[in-house]
Order: C-alpha cells, then structure tokens, then sequence
C-alpha cells in the first residue's frame, strides 16, 4: 500500500502520505506524553520516539488489534514495558489497512481526556491511510494507463473540439515520422490528403456539434518524409463532470497494407488480368453513366469495337503463350493513341472496346469525326509488325463504330459489334461505322 521503511524521529525524506502519517505520530506521542507513537502497515512503519526492537516486542499486541472491537488499552502487559493502547485502522472493504498507537512507562495510564485524544488521532491516522492507499491505487492506474497509452502500437490522440492535440502517444514516431512533441498543438487537418479534407472536416464538425459521439475515419495523412499514409482512426467524444462534451479521444493505426489490398481486388474486379484494360462489366458501368448524362439525343461519345485479324494464325503457330503477348503488346500500342477521355477495355479474346468522348478541347470536332480519326490511326498502328519472343509477327485490325442515341450500353455495344464485322466481311483491316440510322460506311 505505501512505501517501506521505518523511520524514528524525523521527518520521511520520501515525500508524499507517508511524511503526513509520520508528522501524525510525532504529534500524538508529543500531546498524549507517550513514550512511542508508531503506524504500522504491510508496506509502511512509521514510529516517532523508540526503536525497532520495541516494535518487535510489540508484535503480539499489535496481533491482536485486528480482532479488537474498538481501542485496546492494557497496562503493564508482558510485552510491554507500561501502558499500550492500540487502534485496528479498517480500509474500505473492512480489512485493516493499518495499526496505530502508542506506549507510556509503567503506571502512567490514559486519562479520560488523552483516550478521547488517543481515539482522534487514531481516527486521523486511518483517513490519512485511506488516503494514502487511494492515492496509491489512482497512481497505479494512471501509472498503467500511461504504459498502454506509451507502448501500444495504436497511436493514442487527446484532442480538443477544435481538433487540437493535446497528447499523442510516442508510437506516432513509427506511424508517421515525427516526435509527439511536434504534433502537440496542432491540429490533424493540417497534414489530411487534400481529396480527404473534405470528408475529414465533415467529420470533426459533427462530432464538435455533438451530432455523432463515435466515428470512425479512413484518411491519408502525410508522414514527415512527404509520403501519404492511410491511417484508420477511432474517434470517441470525452465529456466534463457536468456532462458537456470536452474533446476526443482516438487510437489511430496504419492501414496502408489493407487499403492496397482493397484496390487491387477493386483493380482485379474491373480490369483485365492480362492486358490491365478496362474488362466488359467495367466499360458498360462507364458507358450506362456517359449516356444517361445525355442531352438532345446526343451523349458526346461513341463506340469502337475492335478485333484483330489473322489472330488464330498466331495463336495455332506459337501457342498461347504467343498470342498473350501479342495482345498485350497491341494493347499497350493503341493505349498510346488514346486521349486522357477515352476507355479501352478487353471484351474477350482478341476482343477489345474503347470509349471516346468528344475531345473538349476541339470545338466543332464532332464525336463521329474524331472516333474515325482514332481508328484509323489504331488500324495503322496495328498493322506494324511486332517484335515477340518467338519473332516478328504482323496482324491487322478490324474497327466497328457506333454512336448514339441508346438505350442502354448494351444495345450500343451491340450495334458496334455489327459494324465491325460488316467491316471484317468486307476485306478486314478495314472501319465501318453504324450511325443512328443504322447506315453502315467504311
């Protein structure tokens, strides 16, 4: 419960309960005219006037306070050289937490006046050793609570409503890059992913309204050496005595590793795993928000489907093996003719899609012009000879064209794909395009 030690005489160098406890005894023995005055606990003496070896002669005595019911005065005991009075000190749950009292020479006994003293100054003892054993237990705790706060790899932040820290726990140095002190003061928003600020500020302005208690946030946060990390927080509102909201509390961690596995499932979900393109369910999600942004029947876009010719030659010839990095190769070709706007997808096989919208930039450009413009440079691009593993390899390409009005991506899909095999009926390496009024021209 409080430090050990005996002490005899003076003050207990070791400031704190114990030195209250120590003044206590020394002012009973001086008042009461006893020859020792003494507290005695399992982690605590403390004694004012005598020695230890009187205390071990007392031992017997002190035994017996434990099942007294109230003081115990005997005079002229064995064990003692005259007068012992003795108080049992019970803490909380009953249990003694202390014994104090004192001793007189032979045949000086307790007046009255001094057994009503002695009973104050033992009712004093036993607040103070409450005191000292609550304050041993808080200091404990808080000693514990600092450990896990100080060594969890969480990152503990204390914050204000106006955001502002108050705290944060040593692990930030792993998290982030910086020392604790350099973040004390400053508020988070202030190294938040600028496409997170909003997000982020929406959130700390609802939890300083008190319209939320518990939140929690996915934000990038830069590290000291300019990197952004996606760290994960879980916000608590912390409130006053009375009841009013007084600031926050966080455990933060890093999610970096979760977050990437998280976009590349997304990655693998929407895209090809051979070539990285767009896949099918990807490009129509793309095209169903293009021609619902329609107007006057005009979407601004339009459709080209592609599909290389002489592919099965290659495949037959070189096995699979060739014809995967024939089209990744293609691939990687024709995404250098495509603007910033357009999307290009695999469909399947040797089956590809791109998406192009009319270039902002180019005014009176319209969406049938410029998707022509596009094809036919693909059908020249393609039509150069590739350098693959197993040797030079030449194919050609065959581009269907279909702009809207539609219905729905899959009808202009659809009608793209017609087009470009009335191009292929037609000699190959060849564009057709299929306008509104199905009218097919190369």
């Amino acid at each position: 419960m409080h430090r050990g030690g005996t002490t005899s005489g003076g003050a207990n160098p070791e400031a704190g309960g114990d030195d209250l406890l120590h003044a206590l005894c020394d002012t009973a023995r001086l008042t009461l005219r006893a020859e020792m005055a003494g507290f005695v606990s399992a982690g605590t003496t403390m004694l004012a006037g005598g020695g230890g070896d009187a205390l071990a002669r007392l031992a017997p005595l002190l035994a017996r306070l434990d099942g007294a019911d109230g003081p115990l005065v005997l005079d002229a005991h064995p064990h003692a050289s005259g007068l012992f009075a003795g108080f049992a000190l019970a803490g909380k749950a009953g249990a003694p937490v202390g014994r104090f009292f004192i001793t007189r020479p032979s045949g000086d006994a307790l007046s009255a006046t001094d057994r009503a003293l002695f009973e104050g100054f033992a009712r004093m003892a036993q607040a103070q050793a409450r005191q000292a054993e609550a304050l041993a237990s808080a200091t404990q705790q808080a000693a514990l609570y600092r450990l896990l706060a100080d060594t969890t790899t969480d990152t503990i932040v204390r914050g204000t409503l106006d955001g502002v820290r108050t705290y944060i726990s040593p692990s930030v140095r792993t998290l982030l890059g910086y020392e604790p002190e350099e973040m004390i003061g400053r508020r988070a928003a202030e190294i938040v992913h600028p496409d997170d600020a909003a997000q982020f500020g929406l959130l700390m302005a609802d939890m300083r309204a008190g319209r939320i208690g518990v939140a929690v946030s996915e934000t990038r946060q830069r590290h000291r050496d300019g990197s952004w990390v996606w760290l994960e927080a879980f916000v608590k509102l912390t409130y006053d005595a009375t009841g009013k909201a007084d600031g926050y509390v966080a455990s933060v961690r890093n999610i970096s590793r979760r977050k990437e596995a998280e976009l590349q499932l997304q990655h693998l979900a929407s895209h090809d795993s051979l070539t990285g393109l767009a896949n099918r369910a990807f490009l129509k999600s793309r095209l169903d928000a293009c021609l619902a942004g329609a107007r006057d029947g005009d979407a601004g876009l339009a459709l080209l489907c592609l599909d290389l010719d002489n592919f099965k030659q290659v495949n037959d010839a070189g096995g699979h093996a060739a014809g995967d990095a024939l089209l990744c190769a293609m691939a990687e070709r024709c995404r250098s003719e495509l603007g910033p706007g357009d999307l290009m997808a695999r469909l399947g096989g040797d089956e590809f899609a791109i998406l192009h919208p009319a270039p902002p930039g180019d005014a009176g450009l319209f969406p049938a012009a410029s998707a022509r413009r596009l094809g036919e440079r693909l059908i020249a691009i393609v039509s150069r000879p590739f350098d693959l593993p197993g040797g030079p390899v030449q194919v050609g390409v065959s581009v269907g064209i279909a702009l809207p009005p539609a219905a729905t991506p899959d009808d202009l899909l659809r009608r793209a794909d017609a087009a470009l095999y009335a191009a292929k009926r037609q000699g190959r390496g060849l564009l057709v395009m299929e306008g509104p009024g199905n009218a097919a021209t190369v």
